[in-house]
């Protein structure tokens, strides 16, 4: 008989302990994880990238006493880009940036009883950038200053004579950029490179020519922002 009170005892002691655990736990509050932060996508910084693609030309050539001819020099492209942006609204950016592009666009055609021949080297820019913002997606256009690096070669008559020049010109592209990461991003770009007409005098034998020259650029590229 003892026994048996004394385990009643005790069982009437769990109970009342169990009881009073289970009051305190209903008796806190229930905290809740915070829901997650959106993402907050910063344009604003440094950054330095390469990039890919491909070059094609409307280039025409007039040779005094020859006639007029289109060369057409097109190629691949390679080369890297640095530039700065300052995201001043939201999704607003704007932004400088330049870039130069190594090619081995080239091209020879017949002008009347001439053979001549389109060498580009590199095409540079440099210009201003503003565009618009959406999550992780910039779509932007740009324009600028334009240069490019060639070699021109006429041959005619047995002869052949050559001239190297650096040309300036203007430029205009848009893009599309995408931030897949908070530091990198990847973009596809279309530029318009017009460096208008120059006349060059060939030396032994003397000759003149006009070179009328506007590039189009198709890119791929990524950026690293600092």
């Amino acid at each position: 008989m003892k026994k048996t009170s004394i385990a009643l005892l005790a069982a009437a002691s769990l109970l009342a302990i169990t009881q009073a655990a289970s009051a305190a736990d209903m008796s806190r509050p229930i905290y809740k994880a915070p829901p997650p932060v959106a993402p907050v996508w910063s344009w604003t910084g440094f950054y330095i990238g390469g990039h890919l693609g491909g070059a094609w030309s409307s280039e025409s050539a007039t040779v005094a006493g020859f006639g007029a001819g289109g060369i057409d020099p097109s190629g691949f492209i390679a080369g890297g880009q640095i530039g700065y942006n300052w995201q001043f609204h939201p999704n607003w950016v704007v932004g400088v940036e330049g870039d130069i592009s190594w090619t081995n666009a080239d091209a020879t055609k017949t002008v009347g009883a001439a053979t001549v021949s389109a060498d580009h080297n590199w095409y540079g820019t440099l210009a201003g950038r503003l565009g618009y913002t959406a999550g992780p997606w910039m779509i932007y256009g740009k324009g600028g200053g334009a240069w490019m690096d060639a070699d021109y070669r006429a041959a005619f008559a047995g002869a052949a004579t050559s001239v190297s020049d650096t040309r300036s010109g203007w430029m205009v592209g848009v893009g599309l950029e995408w931030m897949f990461q908070p530091n990198w991003t990847a973009k596809v770009e279309y530029n318009y490179l017009d460096f208008g007409s120059t006349t060059y005098v060939f030396p032994a034998p003397v000759v003149a020519a006009t070179v009328d020259t506007q590039v189009n650029l198709l890119k791929v590229g990524v950026n690293y922002k600092f």
